[in-house]
């Protein structure tokens, strides 16, 4: 089964950090401690010309608190308007991030309320993190694709592993701050 190699980052794209890659992972909340996380109109336009399909990760929290259902709407509400301003097509997901070995029940009502407020606006919503967290989320119908963490000692990574959309390695790609990806297919969670 060919694999396509990737990267999610949090630095502007050019040109030269986004060759040879054949798919892209930025950030539908910018922070002011990383100013070049969100995709640009300019910088979709790069990869556009370059023929490279982007996907979106959601994140600016991350601990058990912060996951509240009023969160999860405020943050696919966020998420909607940034998708309808940049000219993201209806059907495409966010992958919300549950960057930590959270159990399902810490992360749930956020989960629910980010699918509900996406769904509701047209788009998908999908999900980042440990193979337990995605296997529920995906049996309960509350995402439709998943990125498994490289974090090989969460809970259910092992269990999870060949079921993932994409999967999340070690190391860096292309000089970029950036975790680089594979995937078997580019189908369903990619905007080109």
């Amino acid at each position: 089964m060919p694999t396509y190699k990737g990267a999610d980052t949090t630095d502007l794209l050019t040109a030269d950090n986004i060759r040879g890659l054949a798919f892209i992972g930025k950030y539908c909340a910018d922070t002011p401690s990383f100013p070049d996380k969100r995709l640009t109109h300019s910088e979709k336009a790069s990869l556009k010309a370059a023929g490279i399909p982007s996907f979106f990760l959601y994140e600016r929290g991350n601990t058990a608190d912060y996951f509240t259902g009023e969160q999860g709407a405020a943050d696919a509400a966020a998420t909607v308007a940034y998708f309808q301003e940049l000219g993201v097509p209806a059907g495409i997901p966010c992958f919300a991030c549950y960057d930590d070995d959270f159990s399902p029940s810490q992360i749930m009502a956020y989960a629910l309320a980010f699918h509900d407020e996406m769904k509701s606006s047209g788009y998908l919503a999908g999900a980042y993190g440990s193979g337990l967290v995605l296997g529920v989320l995906l049996a309960a119908g509350i995402i439709h694709y998943s990125m498994l963490s490289n974090a090989k000692g969460w809970q259910g990574y092992d269990d999870f592993l060949g079921k993932q959309d994409i999967l999340q390695l070690t190391g860096s790609a292309n000089g970029l701050n950036s975790d680089p990806d594979e995937a078997t297919s580019l189908d369903g969670w990619s905007w080109l």
